[in-house]
């Protein structure tokens, strides 16, 4: 996963549990209170003074010969398991050890996403080193619903522009929802998606994604701000895809078009009131959030 200041999504599959400290209740009589480690200034680590309990705490157990106080020390108050060993191809296999996929994280952004059905859901998106990480966060019990992590190389074309509909589209005429600009990011080499990509609403393989402005940008008080603003996430992924083609793809460049991004979308009643009904963001309904 990426490398970063900030903490990673957690898996959609797997709910996580918070687990609360707490620090607001006084400790009973009979209970440990803590105890005050002194470290001394001349480096060398020196036992608390305090008074263990339990039968014979053995404090001079030999210490473990990759931990940072076998460098200065002989002992160790934890034990290793006797015959444990971690070959690199078994530590790669834990995702918390996948951060050379991804790079560093660069920054971060609440956007909306106009899927290949015309709906428009609410995106959170990652932009690391190596790699675009597009999430659909439930924002109001903290889990992700959906993932995609598209590897920046692979990205061929970039389109700048204002949305449209097709000529004979009656969607411009029963819904304004999407007469404004946005940037659309394919990774398809000019292929087409197939016949069954296109007419499946639930298809989550179409090689590319459109996004635009968040509608908390359109708040007044929120028209600076770079969370939820497209052309401020364009232009850093703009600079990331160049210095990831020239560690990929030397010699090469991503395309950037500028012009009309086609919605290809003719007479879809659902999306219109998927849309105006703002499903595919997280609000306070009235007390129903969902």
């Amino acid at each position: 996963m990426a490398e970063n200041n900030q903490e990673a999504p957690k898996n959609p599959n797997n709910s996580g549990t918070e687990v609360h400290l707490n620090d607001d209740k006084h400790p009973r009589e009979d209970s440990f209170q803590g105890a005050t480690l002194e470290i001394s200034g001349d480096g060398v680590p020196r036992d608390p003074e305090v008074d263990f309990a339990g039968p014979g705490l053995n404090r001079n157990r030999p210490g473990s010969t990759i931990g940072r106080q076998s460098v200065r020390s002989t002992t160790s108050q934890t034990s290793m398991k006797p015959g444990g060993f971690q070959s690199e191809k078994q530590t790669e296999t834990f995702f918390s050890y996948k951060k050379e996929l991804d790079g560093k994280v660069l920054g971060n952004w609440l956007l909306a996403e106009i899927d290949h059905w015309d709906n428009e859901r609410e995106k959170l998106l990652l932009l690391t080193e190596n790699s675009l990480l597009v999430f659909r966060y439930n924002f109001i019990n903290s889990t992700i619903q959906e993932k995609r992590r598209i590897m920046l190389h692979i990205i061929d074309t970039i389109h700048v522009g204002d949305f449209t509909y097709p000529e004979w589209s009656i969607m411009p005429v029963v819904s304004a929802d999407h007469s404004h600009g946005g940037i659309q990011i394919k990774w398809n080499r000019g292929e087409l998606p197939s016949f069954g990509q296109r007419w499946n609403p639930w298809c989550s393989t179409i090689p590319w994604v459109s996004l635009a402005h968040h509608p908390i940008l359109y708040n007044p008080k929120e028209t600076e701000t770079i969370t939820y603003n497209v052309d401020e996430f364009y232009e850093a992924l703009i600079d990331a895809i160049s210095k990831a083609y020239s560690r990929k793809r030397p010699g090469e460049k991503v395309t950037v078009a500028e012009g009309p991004i086609l919605i290809e979308s003719y007479a879809s009643l659902t999306s219109m009131v998927f849309n105006q009904s703002s499903v595919g963001y997280c609000k306070d309904r009235n007390g129903l959030c969902f």
